[in-house]
């Protein structure tokens, strides 16, 4: 089974083969350029996900930033074998930054709803 490269009705290109982050696109027109988190990172019950920055730098700016953002959700192939190996995206959310830092490369973000293309609400 090939990887899937689609989620909610877009579609998504890794910027770079180890990068954490992807474009996302719809149409064939690019939107924007999201981070990528894994299904594992999102609590559903606390409607809360763990957002991963490489840039410490960006980190710091996310996580002070109370502007939503976007983020696309992904299955790692295999959950024992690291560094993840992605398989698929499964979601893409609409987030906010909750202000708390999870680690040295993580932040809190608390989901505010699910986005798929094409719908509005």
């Amino acid at each position: 089974m090939p990887d899937r490269h689609e989620a909610d009705g877009y579609r998504f290109s890794f910027v770079s083969r180890t990068s954490w982050k992807a474009k996302r696109l719809h149409r064939g027109q690019l939107i924007d350029v999201v981070p990528v988190t894994w299904t594992r990172a999102h609590r559903y019950a606390e409607r809360r996900i763990e957002v991963w920055y490489r840039d410490p730098a960006e980190l710091e700016a996310r996580r002070r930033d109370p502007a939503p953002f976007v983020v696309a959700v992904a299955e790692a192939k295999d959950w024992s074998v690291f560094p993840l190996a992605f398989k698929q995206f499964n979601a893409v959310f609409e987030v906010a930054a909750t202000g708390k830092q999870l680690s040295g490369i993580s932040i809190e973000a608390q989901v505010l709803r699910r986005l798929r293309a094409g719908v509005t609400s």
